[in-house]
């Protein structure tokens, strides 16, 4: 029998911003070890699928260079919702308060849930078309032609006009609508998947109706967040900088590795809040009362912001 939807209220979706901020106080090793993980594997995955471009740099021709580079991206955007299922899975067991580490990433490999999460990533790809086709359409013929002259003129130093699309506010809603129902449609989906027994094809319809049916909730959720990588994402850059310099001063590589190690630390905090985030998201709007955590401190007090 299904779960059935819920419709929660517009400030939940901040309250699963500030859960999932919270997740820190709930087993930081395995948490953000497995984040950490996350983004090796998926680093290690895109290595070695363009390892060709590497080995053969001088002799390879644009059509090899391109296929390859779509292979990679392929593989990546298969492997990722593989990956993001077992970043919940130890989300999960963590705020259950269970035993969990952070290779319990591969968590989906061991329950049988790889394969229907890797579809979710053909099932990406195949909005990322339907969103280019309608964004073709209301662009007219000539608009991509006149934004490559556009983009080889940057290059060579030579003004030209900036195209304008036939129909700029369908371009703009066409985008916004790809953005939100391919988010919000993988990602909810990946916890149907993995916690709720659903099959891939139930986890997209039911995470689509509950996209639509709460609204106001994923998109509150979703501006909150975007706001907030925003403005992290600028302070990190600026502290970017100041470690390059600073690293500088005793070798060039110090400053390099500074700065790698600034962005993995942010990497790995921004998966962990955009997971918490769906996690929570699916617990509210699909899961049964055995979902909730053991020691609801943080639930009780969803206002509450831990270190």
């Amino acid at each position: 029998m299904s779960q059935p939807i819920r419709k929660v209220p517009l400030t939940h979706g901040a309250q699963w911003l500030i859960r999932a901020i919270n997740l820190g106080t709930r087993n930081p090793r395995a948490i953000f070890g497995a984040a950490l993980l996350l983004i090796a594997v998926l680093y290690l995955v895109l290595y070695l699928f363009t390892m060709p471009l590497r080995l053969g740099a001088d002799s390879i021709s644009m059509d090899s260079f391109i296929s390859t580079l779509v292979l990679a991206v392929l593989a990546a955007v298969l492997v990722l919702p593989v990956l993001l299922g077992g970043l919940m899975h130890v989300i999960r067991e963590a705020e259950n308060n269970r035993p969990v580490r952070a290779r319990d990433l591969f968590a989906p490999l061991r329950l049988h849930k790889a394969l229907p999460l890797a579809l979710l990533g053909l099932i990406q790809i195949a909005l990322a078309l339907i969103c280019g086709s309608l964004l073709l359409w209301a662009t007219g013929p000539d608009f991509w032609s006149q934004y490559q002259d556009m983009a080889r003129g940057a290059i060579t130093g030579r003004i030209t006009n900036v195209p304008s699309a036939e129909q700029p506010m369908l371009v703009i809603l066409v985008q916004l609508a790809y953005y939100y129902f391919s988010t919000a449609v993988v990602l909810v989906s990946v916890p149907l998947i993995m916690f709720s027994g659903l099959g891939i094809s139930d986890a997209v319809k039911r995470s689509l109706g509950a996209s639509l049916w709460n609204l106001g909730s994923y998109l509150f959720a979703a501006m909150l967040f975007m706001f907030g990588a925003m403005i992290t994402g600028l302070l990190v850059s600026v502290a970017s900088l100041l470690l390059m310099q600073l690293g500088s001063l005793l070798a060039p590589t110090i400053g390099q590795l500074l700065v790698m190690a600034l962005f993995a630390v942010y990497g790995t905090a921004f998966l962990v809040v955009m997971c918490g985030t769906c996690y929570f998201a699916w617990r509210d709007v699909f899961a049964q009362d055995e979902d909730a955590p053991t020691t609801p401190a943080a639930a009780a007090n969803p206002g509450h912001f831990e270190a």
